[in-house]
């Protein structure tokens, strides 16, 4: 069984994780009807959400702490190359660039582990 508290900071992550995905999608739908090329879209909307997405998902993890900034904005760099990365290899199998986007959405699960691991993690206690 999981622990309530991994339950609250999992259901906080999934919940302000949608709302970015939303807004960040949309951006991404935007940028391409402005004919913004599909990678530089990606960006855009990855980086226009990111500091929406920090005070959101620092808010289920109950810290607040603006020193976590950059290794949350590190992780966020590796899922970015990763996005990108996948996105190419998506469009070149055939699919649009929305219909790529979509379908590769669901690995970014691996972000909560990334979040909880490397950024929110509980400091150790200290022994004297």
């Amino acid at each position: 069984m999981i622990a309530p508290a991994l339950d609250r900071r999992f259901i906080g992550f999934l919940v302000a994780g949608g709302f970015k995905t939303l807004f960040g999608h949309a951006g991404f739908r935007g940028q391409g009807v402005l004919g913004v090329v599909p990678h530089v879209a990606v960006a855009v909307s990855t980086v226009g959400g990111l500091l929406f997405n920090f005070l959101t998902t620092s808010a289920g993890f109950r810290s607040r702490d603006l020193r976590k900034l950059p290794r949350f904005l590190a992780v966020y760099a590796i899922m970015l190359s990763l996005n990108i990365l996948l996105l190419e290899v998506a469009m070149r199998a055939g699919l649009g660039p929305l219909l790529a986007q979509a379908v590769i959405l669901p690995i970014f699960a691996l972000t909560f582990l990334a979040m909880r691991r490397f950024v929110f993690a509980a400091a150790p206690e200290q022994t004297s």
